[in-house]
C-alpha cells in the first residue's frame, strides 16, 4: 500500500498540471523552493500545516482536496470553474449520444431529482 506522503505528493503534483503550472511557478508564487516542492510531490518531504495552506492559495483548491485522492478536483478560481465546467457538460454531452432512449430518461430524471432539491 502506497503511504501518505506519496499519495499526497501526487496529488499536488496532478493537481499542479491540472493548472499547466510549473514547479518554478508555484515556487514564485508561495516563496517555497523548487527543490522542495519536488520533494514533496516525489513524497520525500512532508510538508507543515502552513505549507499545505500555502499550496491550496496558489493551486486555488481546499487544502482538503489533496487528500480526497480519487476525487475530482474541484477549483476555487472562476476561471478554472468556468473552463472545468465546459469540459464536464463537453464530455457528459459525448457520453449522452450513445445512450438508449431508457437510459436518457434515467439519467433526466436523476438530473431532474438533482435539481429540483
Amino acid at each position: 500500500m502506497e503511504g501518505l506522503t506519496n499519495q499526497l505528493g501526487k496529488r499536488v503534483k496532478h493537481i499542479r498540471k491540472a493548472l499547466k503550472l510549473t514547479q518554478g511557478k508555484i515556487a514564485e508564487k508561495t516563496g517555497l523552493s523548487v527543490e522542495y516542492i519536488s520533494r514533496i510531490e516525489r513524497g520525500v518531504g512532508q510538508p507543515s500545516f502552513r505549507t499545505l495552506e500555502s499550496l491550496a492559495n496558489v493551486l486555488h483548491v481546499d487544502v482538503k482536496d489533496f487528500f480526497d485522492f480519487k476525487a475530482h478536483i474541484i477549483f476555487k478560481d472562476k476561471k478554472q470553474i468556468a473552463k472545468q465546467k465546459k469540459e464536464y457538460l463537453e464530455a457528459i454531452s459525448s457520453e449522452l449520444r450513445s445512450m438508449e432512449i431508457h437510459e436518457l430518461a434515467v439519467i433526466y430524471n436523476v438530473i431532474k431529482g438533482l435539481v429540483s432539491r
